[in-house]
């Protein structure tokens, strides 16, 4: 593809204008050029689209041109669980822009100037299905794609027997006709309820892998531990140790176990699956463990990382069985500051299966049927938490409620949601795991090993700047600078309990910070405000826990070189990093595609609400109970005018004044819902009319 036009000699001009004045305006070019600002202003302008669009030239800021070095490339299409993507032949990798109506794995020719690859063509589209629900027009239909950064409705062509209205159908794609996506239905997805169709729809919309490879269920994997497993290792059997966790969790990866030390103080065992003995580096089973990254969990399922012979057998830590572990053995202060911890590989017993409930209760009674080393156990992990806790508070970590809601599932179908209370038994498990992987980081550190790390790094200055913006809208104050998380912290302690609730101050802080990830750098962890963070107690579900296993366990046996180099452990951080965003997409999307199926068959309904997002388009409002945001459009705020007034955050109305802004209650009546998309519609509840006696019209006089 030439992006010179011959027929166009000041084509040549505009390139030597630039070449010699770099980048400038169009009326630069102009005066510059010596055109005239009639009809020779005009065909220069012209003449500019035309070269951006064949890639001669591109935008430099707004309304200013430079010159390109854009070159031509092919490359594989990649999605990253927040953007598109391309990984180019000639090895690069880089974000894609102007992607209209290509996906995953789609093979493009592309425009690459300054790191920034523009889509010109499709050359092959990927043979990945996309998954959607099947759409009628008349005599033609379509596909509304449940494939995230792929929102373009594909033509179907062809026949479509026994597709009805709404089915969840995989289509595969043929080509861009006319600037939009054609395929062909390949298949209908079968399902036996709501629950099942919403989960299998996203799992196979999202990618997310649920089926295991032959060569992988082909690899034996024993049915328990083997005396020779036993050897050279610490035996805890007769330590009392337990497991807490939810009520319907199946994966125990740790275990916990506490006592008092003569000088005070105590000593802390956190027992962690010893995954790494049975997942050998390399193997087909450690392969398809980093490919999935991580366990996804759903209302009716849970996708492993690992098959259930290990996730939910021999690595689960179940009650009165040996199973292999990795301890990490602490020692605190009476005031709950780690003095010494230490690594090594043992066999333990849980002694009992205790749920956050169970432990709750006994915490606030002291009443139970536990053993007597249970119990003590418990109320000195109570006390260690405690101590925890407040040094968590002293050096200024984020602490923030969740206002997550559990949808309660009842043969198969929604019936409500049903608020996640975090209790001080989900603390107590919170707060050991913190401490062991703290730890681990600084035991790897020590030894000088490579970390595959939890980063989560400073908010961007743009994004504090923005927040700065949001509470100066409502009369808030904020500090001149945000250098820490005890800030972000203060924000909310401090901000006076007016009109706008401290959730949604929280929920606006939690939009501003950056995405933790897993890379082999230290870079701290700026939510805890910890200076070295590494994953290590939940191998069955993480793969980043797993590689510090095999850190850790190479530094016990004295190895004197990682079997894993630098940049290899940034490529899997990389990729565990994306499948982590791909869970976070997948839950997200059936926990809002089951909401709205419970806001179906109220249509027409009025709820209570809290805007929590103003735009120029509409503002978005949280329905109360449900906990689901609708966009109630700038078209369906009333008969007046509204416009965006950014210095108050607010749609404000032309005529009346009356305002729209964060943190305002109002209510609200559902218009239409979405429930594949997860979308929902608002409107303004009309006013109610005043009772009273209704006047006559008075006839008008001719």
């Amino acid at each position: 593809m030439s992006v010179n036009d011959a027929r166009e000699p000041q084509a040549a001009r505009v390139r030597e204008a630039l070449g010699e004045i770099g980048p400038a305006s169009w009326g630069e070019l102009v005066n510059h050029l010596g055109e005239g600002r009639g009809k020779g202003g005009n065909r220069l302008r012209r003449l500019l689209n035309r070269m951006l669009e064949g890639g001669e030239i591109v935008r430099a800021g707004r309304n200013r041109y430079r010159l390109s070095n854009a070159k031509y490339e092919s490359g594989i299409v990649e999605w990253s669980g927040s953007q598109l993507g391309v990984s180019l032949q000639s090895g690069d990798s880089m974000v894609l822009e102007s992607a209209s109506g290509v996906r995953d794995g789609d093979t493009v020719h592309v425009l690459v100037d300054d790191g920034i690859a523009q889509f010109v063509e499709l050359i092959k589209p990927s043979a990945t299905p996309v998954v959607g629900t099947f759409q009628r027009d008349g005599t033609h239909a379509h596909l509304e794609s449940l494939v995230p950064g792929y929102s373009e409705r594909v033509e179907l062509i062809g026949s479509f027997p026994g597709c009805r209205e709404g089915d969840v159908v995989e289509v595969q794609i043929l080509g861009i006709e006319r600037g939009r996506p054609q395929g062909r239905v390949k298949a209908v997805i079968q399902h036996e309820n709501e629950v099942e169709r919403a989960c299998t729809a996203i799992i196979r919309a999202h990618r997310v892998p649920h089926e295991w490879p032959s060569v992988v269920a082909e690899e034996s994997v024993q049915k328990s531990v083997l005396e020779v497993d036993r050897k050279d290792r610490v035996d805890l059997r007769d330590t009392a140790f337990v497991t807490i966790d939810g009520e319907d969790a199946r994966d125990f990866d740790d275990a916990l176990y506490a006592e008092p030390r003569a000088r005070g103080g105590w000593r802390l065992l956190v027992a962690i699956a010893d995954v790494a003995h049975y997942v050998r580096s390399g193997s087909a089973l450690d392969q398809e463990a980093v490919a999935r990254g991580n366990s996804v969990y759903f209302p009716d399922r849970v996708i492993p990382m690992l098959p259930e012979s290990l996730s939910n057998n021999l690595c689960s830590l179940r009650p009165n069985e040996d199973r292999l572990a990795m301890i990490c053995e602490l020692t605190l202060t009476r005031s709950a500051n780690v003095t010494t911890f230490s690594f090594y590989e043992a066999v333990i017993r849980s002694h009992s299966r205790l749920t956050y409930t169970e432990v709750d209760q006994y915490l606030k009674s002291r009443e139970t049927n536990l053993p007597d080393a249970i119990c003590a156990s418990l109320q000195h992990l109570y006390s260690i938490y405690q101590g925890l806790r407040v040094r968590r508070s002293d050096r200024g970590a984020l602490d923030f409620e969740s206002r997550e809601g559990r949808i309660e599932i009842r043969q198969g179908s929604p019936v409500g949601v049903v608020p996640i209370e975090r209790t001080e038994a989900h603390l107590i498990v919170e707060e050991a795991m913190i401490a062991a992987n703290v730890a681990a980081a600084n035991y790897l550190q020590s030894q000088e090993s490579l970390v595959m790390y939890r980063v989560h790094e400073p908010p961007q200055r743009e994004k504090i700047e923005q927040l700065r913006n949001i509470f100066q809208s409502v009369g808030q104050r904020f500090p001149g600078g945000i250098r820490s998380p005890r800030d972000l912290q203060r924000l909310v302690e401090t901000t006076p309990k007016t009109r706008i609730e401290p959730w949604i101050w929280e929920l606006l802080i939690l939009r501003t910070l950056q995405q933790a990830r897993y890379f082999p750098g230290n870079k701290g962890h700026f939510g805890l405000a910890l200076s070295s963070y590494a994953h290590f107690t939940s191998p069955i579900r993480r793969y980043a826990d797993l590689i510090n296993h095999r850190l850790i366990k190479a530094r016990l046996r004295k190895a004197r070189r990682s079997a894993v180099g630098y940049e290899e452990l940034e490529d899997i951080g990389a990729h565990i990093s994306m499948t982590e965003r791909r869970a976070e997409n997948a839950t997200r999307a059936v926990d809002a595609w089951l909401k709205c199926s419970l806001l179906e068959e109220r249509v027409g309904e009025a709820f209570g609400g809290t805007i929590v997002t103003v735009t120029e388009f509409g503002v978005f409002v949280e329905l109360d109970d449900i906990h689901v945001q609708g966009l109630l459009h700038v078209s369906r705020l009333g008969s007046d005018y509204y416009k965006w007034v950014p210095n108050l955050m607010s749609l404000v109305g032309a005529r009346s004044g009356h305002r729209f802004s964060l943190g305002q209650r109002l209510r609200v009546v559902v218009e239409d819902v979405s429930v594949e998309l997860g979308r929902v519609n608002l409107r303004t509840e009309a006013p109610k009319r005043k009772q009273g006696v209704r006047r006559r019209r008075r006839k008008k006089v001719i």
